[in-house]
């Protein structure tokens, strides 16, 4: 299911994925490893090795890929983690509080960290995409890469 909707180019969320990896992470283990289960004059033993060997050379070819792929994520979740240490930073620096509610961000993004944070509801911090902001304190993005990196969701639309 994942891999039709991979080929669709839809998204797929990981944490959904994960489970189903977990387990092909098994039954490839099974299809290198499996044939070392059967005994030595076992006629089966030959084309099981064959086909682990195809599939253990079919793991490697995919696995630069995968580096690749994972180095990239690594470097997205430290690039957000740095925001959000900014973020925090502002609010233990006072410099965003609840005095002046609702608090305005520019996307769904940080608003459980700051409610969190500010120990206050979701509901009182707004995101622009759902409704415009007219009262209270906006927290406009640092940079563009801010406003590029620290997103939910890359295809939403950013406010004007």
């Amino acid at each position: 299911m994942f891999a039709a909707f991979a080929a669709a180019g839809l998204p797929i969320n990981t944490r959904y994925a994960f489970l189903a990896s977990a387990i092909l992470c098994v039954f490839c283990g099974a299809g290198v490893c499996g044939w070392t289960r059967l005994p030595r004059d076992d006629a089966r033993r030959r084309w099981w090795i064959a086909g682990g060997v195809l599939v253990l050379v079919a793991l490697l070819a995919y696995a630069p890929s995968q580096y690749r792929t994972a180095h990239h994520e690594l470097d997205a979740l430290a690039r957000q983690e740095s925001i959000q240490s900014d973020l925090l930073a502002l609010v233990s620096d006072h410099a965003i509080t609840r005095r002046c509610e609702p608090v305005g961000v520019p996307n769904h993004a940080p608003i459980p960290l700051l409610a969190l944070y500010l120990e206050t509801s979701p509901r009182k911090i707004v995101s622009a995409e759902a409704s415009p902001i007219t009262s209270g304190t906006y927290i406009d993005p640092a940079s563009k890469e801010v406003e590029d990196d620290y997103v939910l969701d890359p295809t939403t639309p950013t406010c004007p």
